[in-house]
């Protein structure tokens, strides 16, 4: 390997490392090592046509073209688009991942990244609320609900590296505490939507452990992530009560009287969802269209038959609703393809694992479990919250893969080559 190609390589890993390690630490701390890979991409770009296996990367980067199309169309009439940067945002991000998944990311840049990302968030957190009083939703460098969920889902695929990985126990020790520290993170930011992805991923870890021959193991993770989880909920008690039971009240204030309790956090999202599902069913095959959805739901308002609170967001706070009311059932399609088609190429498989050579299988184990939890999050988030109408949620989510995908395609060649 020459200079050129160290310095490609390490800054990659650099780059990987603070796309995780900065993403919540600062404002707009996703975007630093976002750029860095993108430019680091262009300087490597020579390696696209040495690509080995290249359906898997091909339909990973034909996907994310189309979604950045889908999202650049506003589907208000033939062509019209979106006022978004959708397009341009999500083909640099397919750039990036056809050549860094030929270059590839270590593990150790990834799961240093996470680690220090998971406490960096805790960090904010506490200083923020603890220290400067502050509350949600000003908690964190960015929407506190984007703060939120990218930290559970970087606590999570922390857990995952102590879990399923063979490591010095020092760094398994490092591991498990800074899992507990991206979760206390989102007790302290108060985004609850957050909270009840984390039972799935934990259930999901779970079922991997058992199917890996790690029963014992899962016994005692699962012993340690109640111990680490319950500790910081009951740090952070007070808050952890106070956002339950006012989620609690602000349904039961819903049911009760609706135009009332709609501009309540819990409201507010139970009304956006009735109204959607309403506009749903006249159109759920081709969909409203952007704009066509404001104004439809500036009719229903009007006519008194929605909260006028419906018409101040541009989004349902569904990220299923919205997509299907903008755009259609082909929008609803493509948006689970989005969810599916990594999940499908991150999941470690028996044939996978069984693949890649003894001595690097629990490093291709905890990288693909770590992975498939970054979809599933995703999709568990998207049912209160649109995390791809934010930067922030869209940033992560794209690089995210990015990095996932070479590191597991890193590893692969490791292998190959042993």
């Amino acid at each position: 390997m020459n200079t050129f190609d160290k310095i490609v390589g390490r800054g990659l890993d650099a780059c990987a490392f603070l796309l995780f390690g900065l993403s919540l630490a600062i404002p707009s701390g996703y975007s630093y090592g976002s750029v860095g890979l993108l430019l680091f991409a262009i300087l490597g770009c020579k390696v696209l046509w040495q690509q080995k296996n290249k359906c898997p990367t091909l339909a990973l980067v034909g996907l994310l073209l189309w979604m950045g199309l889908l999202w650049w169309l506003s589907f208000d009439g033939w062509w019209m688009w979106a006022k978004t940067d959708y397009g341009m945002k999500y083909a640099l991000a397919a750039l990036t991942l056809a050549v860094v998944a030929v270059w590839g990311v270590s593990r150790q840049a990834i799961q240093g990244g996470l680690a220090l990302g998971a406490l960096a968030a805790l960090g904010v957190a506490f200083y923020q609320f603890k220290v400067v009083g502050w509350w949600n939703p000003a908690l964190g460098y960015t929407n506190s609900i984007q703060f939120g969920g990218i930290a559970v889902f970087m606590g999570m695929a922390c857990w995952c590296f102590a879990l399923f990985g063979k490591q010095h126990s020092f760094v398994q020790a490092l591991m498990w505490l800074a899992g507990a520290g991206g979760i206390s993170a989102a007790l302290l930011a108060g985004t609850r939507g957050a909270w009840v992805v984390v039972p799935l991923l934990l259930l999901v870890m779970l079922y991997l452990a058992l199917r890996n021959g790690l029963g014992s193991w899962a016994l005692a993770a699962g012993f340690v992530a109640v111990l680490l989880g319950g500790g910081a909920v009951l740090l952070n008690s007070e808050n952890f009560e106070h956002r339950i039971a006012l989620a609690v009240a602000e349904v039961q204030q819903y049911m009760h009287s609706p135009q009332q309790a709609a501009e309540t956090s819990v409201g507010h999202r139970l009304e956006h969802w009735r109204v959607v599902m309403q506009m749903i069913t006249e159109k759920p095959w081709t969909g409203w269209g952007a704009q066509g959805v404001m104004e439809g739901k500036k009719d229903l308002a009007a006519q008194g038959l929605a909260h006028p609170s419906v018409v101040e967001l541009g989004h349902a706070h569904n990220e299923i609703l919205d997509m299907w009311s903008k755009r259609g059932m082909l929008g609803l399609l493509s948006l689970l393809l989005f969810y599916m088609l990594p999940l499908c190429l991150f999941w470690p498989t028996k044939k996978r694992l069984m693949q890649v050579h003894d001595a690097f299988r629990a490093d291709a184990l905890s990288l693909r479990a770590a992975a498939s939890l970054l979809p599933l999050a995703y999709f568990g988030y998207g049912w209160t919250q649109v995390f791809f109408a934010h930067n922030s949620g869209n940033m992560f989510y794209l690089f995210g893969l990015v990095v996932f995908w070479a590191g597991i395609q890193h590893i692969e060649r490791k292998s190959d080559k042993s």
